[in-house]
């Protein structure tokens, strides 16, 4: 090599090595990968990297490797410009360290999809936004959820919900970072889209929804004073501050948002610089960013790393046990062919830790389920025709169908699925019994008849006991 006075770029390889990881394929490990080692040893003294990530192949369709022979390949930019960057991104991200897989259009848009869930759920917050009270206040650790001494995140009076989600955040956070640092980027993947769409979307945004959006006279009065009075650096209490419980809920539900966009952003980059910069005071200058971290870029600002304290597993067993019964309502009223605007009796037999965390959001729970009555006993007494089903812990629910079906039509309904359900079985059976049909089939095909068959074999049992109830 040249002499060090003759290297143009001498500082280049003073910073740049050695380097911590090095992410590449299988197929160049003995070609590529155990020569830098061995050349970096020789000329440098040291090894050129700490790790190495053997990312898997993408394969065709069919589980075969793309070539300009078999002209099987994938054009990217036409993939960009049916699904977007950055779902593609997330969808190869996803993969697991070291397996190959074969390339499916339906994982790309259902990660398009993601993409426009975070797009809306982002503008329902904004839309949403006005008056929403987000003090600057130095972030708890890594930035997660900006727990300031006025209870802008927790307070005394926040709910299950929001002690929930605060919690969920956090936990997520940890979560990511510890699969960041061992390289499994599918794990991180699947806890980011688990969080923002399961937990943040579908439960968090529906269950203070209302609070947020609806006009109330109080709410939206001039405001007092009360809540938790803001302790000083220096230790003096100050003055209790203003309190409006819309413009904290609203204030919550966008420092959750702001700190799940900054999780997203390795994964979505586009979408969340697009996001991050709609976000209250973020677009208009530093000096009237609503978060004490905001940079003008998401590029910038502190990577969530979570914070032990503001983890809270009551609330997360408390609102699992809400969900749960939610969800059993909901999977009662679709089972049994209840129409959508009809209000249900729902009886719920538990022990008194279960009953006290019914009672206490007996509220959400009749607005999410659907329900104008909620009878919490140590045992349950219904009619006979009431369909039911088993929580965990033992606990047990029903809901009375009296005045809510027309139980001949639900029967002779129940008895037509399965019939149905049977022919399907047998047909299903019979092509997997054929080790012919079996040994020329895709392995892929074969599978998913496999799998319908577990699939019918569940729904049979389920209508075989919605049947038996309203007998």
């Amino acid at each position: 090599g040249r002499a060090e006075s003759q290297r143009p770029h001498s500082n280049d390889l003073e910073v740049f090595y050695p380097t911590s990881v090095l992410i590449t394929g299988r197929d160049i490990i003995f070609l590529w990968v155990s020569r830098m080692v061995m050349t970096g040893m020789k000329f440098m003294g040291e090894k050129p990297f700490d790790d190495v990530i053997i990312h898997g192949t993408v394969l065709d369709k069919n589980g075969q490797r793309m070539s300009k022979t078999k002209i099987n390949g994938i054009d990217p930019l036409s993939v960009f410009e049916k699904y977007g960057v950055d779902a593609t991104r997330m969808a190869l991200a996803g993969s697991a360290t070291g397996i190959d897989f074969a390339w499916r259009d339906e994982r790309v848009e259902s990660f398009r999809n993601f993409a426009n869930k975070i797009w809306n759920a982002t503008r329902f917050c904004l839309m949403n936004s006005e008056g929403a009270s987000i003090q600057s206040s130095p972030p708890c650790e890594g930035g997660v959820a900006d727990a300031s001494p006025d209870g802008v995140v927790l307070s005394a009076a926040t709910t299950l919900a929001d002690r929930w989600i605060v919690s969920r955040l956090n936990k997520t956070a940890k979560a990511v970072n510890r699969a960041l640092e061992t390289y499994q980027f599918h794990e991180a993947v699947q806890l980011l889209y688990h969080f923002f769409w399961d937990e943040f979307c579908d439960w968090y945004i529906e269950l203070v929804k209302d609070e947020i959006t609806s006009f109330d006279a109080e709410k939206n009065s001039p405001p007092v004073l009360g809540g938790v009075a803001a302790a000083s650096a220096d230790g003096v209490v100050s003055e209790a501050r203003v309190v409006n419980p819309q413009s904290e809920a609203r204030g919550r539900i966008l420092i959750v948002l702001e700190q799940a966009l900054r999780l997203l952003h390795p994964f979505m980059p586009f979408l969340t610089e697009e996001l991050w910069l709609k976000l209250p005071g973020i677009s208009n200058g530093l000096h009237n960013a609503a978060y004490a971290s905001a940079e003008q870029t998401i590029m910038l600002t502190t990577f969530p790393t979570g914070d032990d304290s503001l983890i809270d597993e009551q609330a997360e067993s408390e609102m699992a046990a809400v969900i749960e019964l939610i969800t059993k309502v909901r999977n009662i009223r679709a089972e049994m062919n209840i129409k959508s605007g009809d209000q249900l009796s729902i009886h719920v037999a538990a022990d008194d830790v279960t009953r006290n965390v019914f009672a206490a959001n007996e509220a959400q729970i009749k607005k999410l389920a659907r329900a104008d009555k909620i009878v919490l006993a140590d045992s349950l007494d219904v009619p006979k025709a009431s369909a039911r089903a088993v929580l965990t812990g033992n606990a047990e629910i029903a809901v009375p169908l009296e005045g809510l079906i027309d139980f001949d039509k639900e029967r002779a309904r129940l008895r037509s699925q399965i019939e149905k359900l049977d022919v399907e079985l047998q047909r299903l059976n019979a092509q997997l019994s054929n080790a012919n049909f079996v040994g020329k089939a895709p392995k892929d095909k074969v599978d998913e008849l496999r799998d319908r068959q577990i699939e019918i074999d569940v729904q049979t049992k389920t209508l075989s006991s919605n049947l038996e109830a309203i007998k």
